[in-house]
């Protein structure tokens, strides 16, 4: 099958040639605010999206003041309208527990229907067909799943799960181990073509994609998932980084999707603490819920041991809805509803301007500035197959690299938001760094003296047994910055001018001062930071007593 479908999902008028992008570089002249601008006139479809920039100036006026924000695969950005329509909602009206009968836990019931319909309708999901269960987050939403699932026992189940992934999706694997299931990972390299083994004997088995990582900003191939159900999986899509800047219809997947995780602060900045599970009533059926809390049952014996589990959201809703933050929740995926088609015609543009421009600095000696990991450049890029995120690693003019964490707070200072590390993401951070066979190599004691896992001993033991993994934990990883619903050309200049403040620059410096950092002259190549670990642990004595007392802590803390 081809990796390049387009479901009919992703809302995306604009295809890698429509948009019709210039060839584009910046000259070492020219300041990236003079480019932007130049950027602008050859391309006049950005003045075309002039509705973001028109709610910007509405409902973002804090960014004014609180710099340059690119975080927004961390978090959107709520806009103030939001909160005051939330906070005059709360202060004019009595909102009780939902589970009764009163005035104000019927007022309450109300909302919390109200969002569930509005879940529903932002994802195009039939009523019918698809049941809104609320979680804490997106990772509480895979966790039912992961919990829940009903791998064969003494049979042939399967999770298939992407090496691009966040942890909340590597950590279902726990769940399915335990049961006895097959663990399989999709290789980064090529997610679009893998073949599916169908389960033997009918055996229950689940296939987990992730709709955009939040890391590389690869999209998933979404006709995967109905391959997968032609095999006999169960589907579960990740949706947490990709719904925020791409029009999902669940309808036009045409059942393929048995259940997809979101959060709303991912979508719209606002409620935190808020996730769905949007799930199949039939898919919900066949999950087994191992306990029972108050809200998801009908009847209890006590002392006596029976119980009936209610049925649709309420077996997986445990205890009490946050009932006060879903009243925002309808207002939030309606603003977010009626930019999309804004954003699938700005985004691109500040990507390939910032891909465009990252890609043209250099060092006087000619070696580049900024080594792009994802997308590798301009021509690499599409909106077809890439969001708006941008990973990256900063070099220096001798071709070392930078550590992550000394950009990260080079931004900060710089009023710069932007973030640093694995980001959660193991599988994306090491395949594109070079760094994958270091972490495999690391030795995971997960069994303690006395025989138990995952005890504070066993933890400091492998913390302790592996001199490589304080780095790892420390300093690996990509610097990453992203677009989202309130972002403008000038936030993408901004950083391009905060990126040639490194051109020649040969060390990250605070307050003056040089900040020692291991010694690779590429990330890919660990066993130049293996050959010179002894040399570095003297030079860098300071940093390893610090990193020995983090572990200590950590030790003294659990």
């Amino acid at each position: 099958m081809s990796s390049t479908t387009t479901p009919r999902n992703v809302a995306i008028p604009y295809s890698s040639k429509s948009l019709k992008l210039s060839s584009f570089s910046i000259p070492s002249n020219e300041s990236a605010r003079a480019a932007s601008q130049r950027f602008v006139a050859a391309h006049p479809t950005y003045l075309q999206t002039s509705a973001i920039d028109d709610l910007r100036r509405r409902e973002f006026t804090r960014l004014d003041k609180s710099g340059v924000y690119l975080d927004y695969t961390g978090a959107g950005l709520y806009p103030e309208s939001l909160i005051r329509e939330h906070t005059d909602l709360l202060l004019g009206n009595v909102f009780g527990n939902p589970h009764s009968a009163s005035p104000s836990s019927v007022l309450s019931s109300k909302y919390a229907h109200a969002a569930r319909l509005a879940v529903l309708n932002f994802f195009d999901a039939d009523p019918s067909e698809y049941e809104v269960v609320f979680t804490n987050n997106a990772s509480t939403a895979l966790r039912i799943v992961a919990e829940a699932y009903p791998y064969s026992k003494g049979a042939d189940s399967k999770l298939i799960l992407p090496t691009d992934a966040h942890n909340s999706v590597n950590g279902m694997r726990e769940f399915a181990l335990k049961a006895g299931a097959q663990v399989t990972y999709v290789p980064m390299e090529a997610p679009g073509k893998q073949t599916f083994l169908a389960p033997e004997d009918g055996a229950e088995s689940l296939y987990v994609l992730t709709g955009q990582s939040n890391l590389s900003g690869l999209k998933g191939n979404l006709s995967l998932l109905a391959e997968a159900k032609s095999r006999g999986y169960n589907t579960l899509l990740d949706a947490a980084a990709l719904a925020p800047t791409t029009a999902i219809s669940l309808r036009s997947l045409n059942g393929s999707v048995d259940a997809m995780a979101i959060s709303l602060y991912k979508l719209i900045g606002y409620p935190t603490g808020i996730g769905c599970l949007v799930a199949k009533k039939e898919f919900l059926t066949k999950l087994q819920k191992p306990w029972f809390s108050g809200g998801s049952v009908l009847v209890v014996q006590a002392p006596n041991m029976g119980r009936l589990l209610l049925d649709g959201h309420e077996r997986w809703e445990d205890g009490t809805v946050n009932f006060l933050s879903l009243i925002a929740v309808p207002r939030g995926l309606q603003i977010l509803h009626n930019h999309l088609p804004t954003l699938a015609q700005r985004l691109p543009l500040l990507m390939h301007f910032t891909l465009s421009s990252l890609a043209s600095l250099k060092h006087s000696n000619g070696k580049p500035v900024v080594d792009l990991h994802s997308p590798s450049g301009p021509d690499e890029y599409s909106p077809s197959t890439h969001g708006a995120v941008i990973s990256m690693s900063f070099l220096k003019p001798s071709g070392e690299r930078f550590l992550p964490h000394d950009i990260e707070n080079a931004a900060s200072r710089a009023n710069i938001h932007v973030r640093a590390g694995c980001l959660c993401n193991p599988g994306a951070s090491t395949t594109l760094t070079g760094m994958t066979e270091m972490l495999n190599n690391f030795d995971m004691k997960r069994i303690d003296a006395e025989g138990n896992q995952d005890t504070p001993a066993s933890v400091s033991e492998s913390y302790a047994s592996n001199e490589e993994m304080e780095w790892f934990i420390r300093d690996g990883g990509v610097v990453r910055m992203g677009f989202g619903l309130a972002s403008a050309i000038s936030d993408a200049a901004a950083f391009v001018e905060f990126s040639r403040t490194f051109v020649d620059v040969a060390e990250a410096t605070k307050d003056g001062k040089t900040v020692g950092a291991p010694k690779l002259q590429k990330i890919a190549d660990a066993d130049i930071f293996r050959e010179e670990l002894p040399s570095l642990k003297k030079r860098n004595s300071v940093m390893f007593t610090k990193l020995r007392g983090i572990r200590r802590r950590v030790s003294q803390i659990f």
